[in-house]
């Protein structure tokens, strides 16, 4: 520990952090007044401090390493079940929990993305779902073998928000036979937020993020891909060097692996690229020596940045919401370019690229036909 504390560039940052809750923390473990375990941390509230010094003592093998945020879905399951009152209710919703939703934890942690904390906290939101709707129905004097659908109604009049993440639990109750199956939640109509950044403050605040040199490096990248591209930032985070390509008859050209087809860069945006490839490093200071895969890195080597920390930088730049700025991209992309080619272009689905080409007035002319007119790849920057 002494030796990654050490790696701090400047003196009066690690003094800083010492008086800090980190640091006091480490004092609490130095005295033995808190143990130096994972559930001993797991114990206090998870906040950035503790997450923090969590990784500093897996890093210096104090710790061993595990699933953070599998091992954090634990913690939440036990804290929703604390707050079940009935008995029979906190079986079935144990029984909800470890035939259901953990399964398809376990399934994601085993993708090459792994399971996010975005993914934890959907799966968190299930569960408390469960638990309200249970505890209603409780409530009423009735059971979830005897549950009317004029019951579950009233529970929505209240819980709006909440109908998606009730749903999936019902589905599970009717299958299982704990529940009617003429008893049922409706899917949430989806209605996307059509919010669009204007092209010119859009535009504009591009050229400010390719061309200011004091504003961070990984700032700069991030809301050039979000401006131009229409990139999301939860997309972004998760990009490593993998995905980065080089140009073979351009060496100074660089290109994103997003989709089927290769991105290739603007030169401007190619050039900070290759300075962000070369220069990222993580957030925490103690750490910053150590190598990381991720373009854009939290404040561990293993972990890339949150997206709603990265989008909260690209809000102190002038992006007002990287959802407007997206949208703002998209339209101006699908009146230059084909739908069919975008979507293999930014590797989003099909039904994503031509909603947004129909929402731009386009028509719906065949991807065939416009290969046949344009028989050659692009190899330059697109």
């Amino acid at each position: 520990m002494v030796e990654l504390l050490a790696h701090y560039d400047n003196p009066y940052s690690l003094c800083w952090y010492l008086r800090r809750p980190g640091g006091q923390l480490i004092r609490r473990m130095v005295t033995g007044e808190l143990a130096c375990s994972h559930e001993a941390l797991d114990e206090l509230r998870q906040t950035t401090e503790v997450q923090h010094l969590r990784g500093l003592l897996v890093l210096a093998e104090i710790l061993p390493p595990r699933e953070e945020e599998l091992a954090q879905l634990a913690r939440d399951v036990q804290l929703v079940l604390a707050r079940v009152v009935h008995q029979q209710d906190k079986i079935v919703l144990a029984r909800y929990i470890r035939w259901h939703l953990m399964p398809l934890a376990y399934q994601r942690a085993e993708q090459d993305s792994g399971f996010t904390r975005y993914q934890r906290e959907h799966l968190r939101r299930q569960m408390e779902a469960a638990r309200l709707l249970l505890g209603h129905v409780r409530n009423r004097g009735a059971q979830l073998a005897t549950l009317t659908q004029p019951l579950v109604d009233r529970w929505l009049i209240r819980n709006r928000p909440r109908q998606p993440y009730a749903r999936p639990f019902l589905l599970w109750a009717a299958s299982t036979g704990l529940a009617p199956e003429q008893v049922a939640i409706g899917t949430s109509a989806r209605t996307g937020d059509r919010e669009v950044m204007s092209d010119a403050e859009r535009v504009l605040l591009a050229i400010r993020m390719e061309s200011e040199e004091s504003l961070a490096l990984a700032d700069r990248v991030a809301g050039c891909l979000v401006l131009q591209y229409g990139q999301s930032s939860g997309r972004l985070v998760n990009l490593t060097t993998d995905h980065v390509l080089v140009h073979p008859d351009e060496p100074d050209v660089l290109g994103l692996r997003l989709g089927r087809d290769p991105l290739w860069l603007r030169p401007r945006l190619s050039a900070l690229l290759q300075r962000l490839v070369d220069d990222r490093r993580p957030l925490a200071a103690a750490l910053r020596h150590r190598p990381t895969p991720f373009l854009f890195p939290g404040l561990r080597t293993d972990k890339p940045m949150a997206s709603a920390t990265l989008q909260a930088r690209l809000r102190k730049l002038g992006v007002p919401s990287t959802r407007t700025a997206r949208n703002g991209a998209w339209l101006a992309l699908v009146g230059a370019v084909h739908w069919k080619m975008l979507a293999d272009l930014l590797g989003v689905a099909d039904s994503t690229a031509s909603a947004w080409h129909k929402e731009n007035g386009g028509d719906r002319a065949s991807y065939v036909a416009s290969r046949l007119r344009q028989p050659q790849r692009q190899h330059g920057p697109e």
